[in-house]
């Protein structure tokens, strides 16, 4: 990861993408739950980070984590449309946490089950809860292996949940997981774009990208600024961004006051 950015008063009610494309990634949403909830069910599956990742995204790093707990999950959508319409790789976190439960279901039905009640919902709590623990960490270990190769961290701030109100209340049962992703991104180092050295010239072999410790401070920006930047980005010829998915990027990025060490993970020095 090299920039986490925090977007206040998010409202993607203006935001023009045909329904389509919102069903495509919607769809490709529930292939990839689906997929993870068929590896799991498999009675030889062996339970880690590693496999379930390649489940999760196969040979698939976004340029974009896009973090979200509450709002309007549809326009959440509409808004990593936009953005790969420009050219990114977006993952949202929702396509994997918001049917954890669901897969926890199914994974409960199969494993935790009382055989002496056919036909009813009474499980083995202990089995249940294991269940639950295994699902869950490594559904989380991950969303922070996607964190970890992105290069922006983008998350739609929303108001901080108790812990009851995630338990009885399914709207928002995206909180501890943003809670998590939030954590994890804070504490994570920086990494730069992958810059050529003079050595690296000679061999036509790009250098590894530098390593810094975590900026203390966040960028925060208001949506409508995202929102600006999108549209700018839009209007731009279409060949400036097909082939280069940083041009949005560094657009956005011209937008915040960025620190002497970001612009150089950037390369603008």
């Amino acid at each position: 990861m090299l920039l986490k950015l925090r977007v206040r008063n998010f409202n993607g009610a203006g935001l023009k993408v045909d329904a389509p494309a919102v069903a495509a990634l919607q769809e490709r949403c529930h292939a990839t739950w689906r997929a993870v909830a068929a590896y799991l069910m498999d009675s030889d599956t062996v339970l880690d980070a590693e496999s379930v990742q390649q489940v999760v995204a196969p040979a698939f790093q976004p340029d974009v984590f896009l973090s979200h707990g509450r709002g309007d999950r549809e326009q959440v959508l509409q808004l990593a449309v936009m953005l790969e319409q420009l050219g990114l790789t977006v993952f949202v976190d929702s396509c994997l946490w918001l049917n954890a439960y669901t897969v926890q279901q199914e994974l409960d039905e199969s494993l935790s089950a009382r055989r002496n009640s056919p036909g009813t919902h009474h499980f083995h709590y202990h089995r249940v809860v294991r269940t639950s623990a295994s699902l869950h960490m490594v559904f989380n270990a991950a969303l922070q292996r996607l964190i970890d190769g992105c290069e922006l961290f983008l998350h739609l701030e929303g108001e901080a949940e108790a812990l009851r109100t995630c338990v009885e209340d399914g709207r928002h049962a995206g909180a501890p997981w943003v809670l998590s992703e939030l954590m994890f991104a804070r504490h994570l180092p920086r990494r730069g774009r992958p810059r050529l050295g003079l050595e690296a010239l000679k061999s036509a072999s790009p250098m590894q990208p530098a390593v810094f410790a975590a900026p203390e401070a966040t960028h925060v920006m208001e949506w409508e600024v995202l929102e600006r930047a999108i549209v700018d980005t839009a209007g731009f010829p279409a060949a400036s961004y097909c082939h280069d998915q940083q041009v949005f990027l560094d657009h956005l990025y011209g937008k915040l006051p960025l620190s002497e060490q970001e612009r150089s993970l950037l390369g603008w020095i």
